[in-house]
């Protein structure tokens, strides 16, 4: 008997995207059978920090790179080290911050989200600049103080609206000293993201190891200069401090490493051409209804480079009641307005050919 039938479990096909309550995305025979090799040994966990660091930043044209327990845990161990600079004797307080150490981290009003929490957790003050609708240089370059210990910028199409460029956060904040985190998690693809914003001038660049990477949804990676990548060695986990609860596993490392190396290695313009023919798959059974509009869009939910199918319904309610019943059939989809929608990242051929099955039913019983 399985795992999955000892405790009941209900299994679900993920036609959405890789989102956290479901799970993330699925990893690859070969990512988990590194999983496995490295979990029947023990090491010294510095050791494996700094090899796997080093094998990363070169695999991503990077300096140097840390991995963490996923991007909420890189945001605290970022922020931490942005305030602690280096002093043992501030790190050790925090969150608490002592000593005159600068504390406010600075990020753009448009691109306020939940997830600043994880950078409040390090004893961050956060400064917000702008408004929804625009930031200027000078909200930026008149709001940096001796107080300042960052600009957090949160690479996002949902805020692209009312943010400052990036390159002009960059240049700002580095000609007054300060460093900038970009939180770039799901970013990915295009894979020319693992290196454009560092590229670019960040100091410090977190993606998420669970989504498009399919490493260990537990896992997330921070790239960036060697200055500030060895003080997250420094003063990260597995050392004892406010980034305690960072701690990642040898096997969540090892896991993440493994599929980024994987991710790196893949041929990303024949990948693009599977999913398209997985969208086709569904299609091909949807375009048979009628008052039904079809709608392939070539981009993910934060700009991502992947496609999704729209499927354009009568109403919103109708929309709302077929997401319900494909919920039901344990089957997660998307909902937008009057439209539901297919991404078809984590599918296999097999279960996009019972999502076109379960929605061609679901669709026709709603009308």
């Amino acid at each position: 008997m399985s795992v999955i039938e000892e405790l009941q479990i209900t299994p679900y096909i993920n036609a959405h995207d890789t989102y956290t309550v479901y799970g993330g995305s699925r990893m690859s025979a070969r990512t988990l059978e590194d999983m496995r090799q490295i979990a029947a040994v023990f090491v010294d966990m510095e050791e494996l920090q700094l090899r796997l660091g080093q094998a990363a930043a070169q695999l991503t044209k990077n300096e140097d790179a840390f991995f963490t327990n996923g991007s909420a845990g890189a945001l605290t161990t970022a922020a931490a080290v942005c305030i602690c600079r280096g002093d043992p004797f501030v790190f050790a307080r925090l969150p608490a911050v002592t000593k005159d150490a600068p504390d406010e981290i600075i990020q753009l009003h448009c691109q306020h989200n939940a997830y600043d929490k994880a950078v409040e957790a390090a004893g961050a003050k956060i400064v917000e600049i702008g408004d929804a609708d625009e930031t200027l240089e000078f909200d930026l370059d008149g709001r940096i103080t001796e107080r300042t210990a960052a600009v957090f910028y949160y690479a996002s199409s949902l805020y692209a609206r009312g943010s400052l460029p990036l390159e002009q956060v960059i240049e700002t904040a580095h000609r007054r000293g300060v460093p900038v985190v970009v939180d770039a998690a799901a970013q990915l693809p295009p894979v020319e993201n693992l290196w454009r914003y560092t590229q670019a001038g960040a100091d410090m660049v977190i993606f998420s190891g669970g989504k498009t990477l399919c490493g260990p949804q537990d896992s997330g990676l921070i790239l960036g200069k060697r200055e500030w990548i060895d003080l997250c060695r420094r003063f990260g986990s597995p050392n004892h401090g406010v980034c305690r609860g960072c701690k990642t596993s040898r096997e969540a490392m090892v896991g993440l490493y493994s599929a980024l190396r994987q991710y790196v290695e893949l041929d990303h313009e024949e990948n693009r051409h599977r999913l398209l023919e997985r969208i086709g798959r569904i299609a091909v059974r949807l375009e048979q209804l009628e008052q039904v509009r079809l709608e392939t869009v070539h981009h993910g939910p934060v700009g991502q480079d992947y496609p999704r199918l729209f499927i354009h319904l009568a109403s919103p309610a109708q929309a709302q009641a077929v997401h319900r019943a494909m919920r039901a059939r344990h089957t997660y989809i998307g909902l937008e307005g009057a439209a539901v929608y297919v991404s078809p990242l984590n599918l296999t051929d097999g279960e996009a050919d019972t999502v076109a099955a379960q929605l061609t039913e679901t669709i026709c019983e709603s009308m």
